[in-house]
């Protein structure tokens, strides 16, 4: 059983360097199943759009280095809460920088509850997203009192009921084997039976993160015509796995500059809970 104390938090990893090119966005945009010609026509020095949710695949080098260095088997660990915020429109042809920091540690449950915040800023040191995300270390145990450095920003609550949204959002069996790597977020746990297995899990499960672009990408096309720069924050909570093949569905919400959501599964049961997808005004 894993046991953690207090003293990571606070750790602050070095910065990763990526540069944001053509192919690794259209890539990302692609493994979604997301067409839309914002993210591929190029033609006549058009500048391509690039993925809301696309800032974590240069989160993900950050959160692996930190787990390494603080000796956390990343096999123990739960995708619990994601908070995305961007402070930029992402294009083609930007350096990124990414660094994340542990905020703090508490006992729930499960296990051990871990939030970070990832920054990622362009080549002058500009803020372009920042990530509250939180993670879950089943069966593991926290010596000591939880300890916060920073909390985690809160979401508002929903107000009105959610209904269909009438777009059937279909995870193909090999969708765990395409969003590694077009996203270049390797873990096994995603895409390796036997790793899977292992876990405890009958077979690989989707990334969180992909459920969560899968639901952004539908509410994009469906509700804010298309455009993804006028995202400015996306929140959920990671309630159930998604296993592959699957179909998801939506139930939404629009309450002014925001839009509330739940993603679904065959049965009913949410695997997104709480969601919400700021918009600009």
């Amino acid at each position: 059983m894993m046991t953690l104390t207090q003293e990571i938090v606070g750790y602050t990893g070095r910065s990763f360097r990526h540069d944001l090119d053509e192919r690794w966005s259209m890539a990302y945009a692609a493994s979604l199943n997301d067409m839309s010609a914002r993210y591929f026509d190029n033609a006549d020095e058009k500048q391509v759009a690039t993925h809301p949710v696309f800032p974590v695949c240069v989160e993900w080098p950050a959160l692996v280095e930190c787990l390494r260095d603080n000796n956390i088997d990343m096999r123990n660990t739960v995708h619990a809460t994601h908070d995305l915020h961007l402070e930029a429109a992402l294009r083609p042809g930007m350096a990124l920088h990414t660094s994340a920091t542990v905020i703090g540690v508490e006992q729930r449950k499960p296990g051990i509850y871990l939030g970070w915040r990832i920054d990622t800023t362009d080549a002058d040191g500009g803020l372009v997203s920042r990530t509250y995300q939180g993670n879950l270390f089943l069966r593991a145990t926290l010596e000591g009192p939880a300890h916060w450095i920073e909390d985690m920003p809160r979401v508002n609550e929903t107000t009105g009921p959610l209904t269909a949204l009438d777009v059937p959002i279909e995870v193909a069996a090999n969708l765990g084997h395409i969003y590694t790597e077009c996203a270049r977020i390797w873990n096994p746990i995603h895409s390796d039976l036997a790793t899977a297995r292992a876990a405890g899990l009958r077979e690989p499960l989707l990334h969180g993160t992909a459920s969560l672009a899968l639901a952004t990408s539908a509410i994009v096309n469906e509700l804010l015509d298309g455009e993804p720069a006028c995202v400015k924050r996306i929140s959920g909570r990671f309630s159930s796995m998604v296993f592959m093949p699957s179909s998801l569905h939506l139930k939404t919400c629009r309450e002014r500059s925001r839009i509330c959501f739940s993603l679904c599964n065959e049965a009913g049961s949410e695997v997104i809970s709480a969601g919400r997808i700021e918009v600009r005004e």
